[in-house]
């Protein structure tokens, strides 16, 4: 199993994955990713990360990052939303 987080395997394949998509997308190369996911009591955080495509230091879009059967997929989640980080 993957260990995630800053700076691991997982974190850094799910940043390439969103900035490749939004390079075709049309978003601003200007993205950042969360550490993944951990809920309280789970002892190891999943391979699902929220990216910000950051349009200005108040205004981004928020992509979801995510392996599914053995491949990085990326969504659009919200559009204009602030550019607050989750962990």
């Amino acid at each position: 199993m993957l260990a995630t987080g800053c700076g691991t395997a997982a974190h850094e394949q799910a940043l390439a994955h969103a900035k490749s998509w939004a390079a075709t997308h049309g978003e601003p190369d200007r993205i950042t990713c969360s550490s993944g996911f951990k809920p309280p009591g789970v002892p190891v955080a999943s391979n699902d990360f929220i990216c910000l495509a950051r349009h200005s230091a108040a205004d981004c879009d928020e992509l979801y990052v995510r392996r599914e059967h053995g491949r990085w997929v990326v969504s659009l989640r919200r559009r204009q939303v602030d550019c607050v980080q989750p962990l």
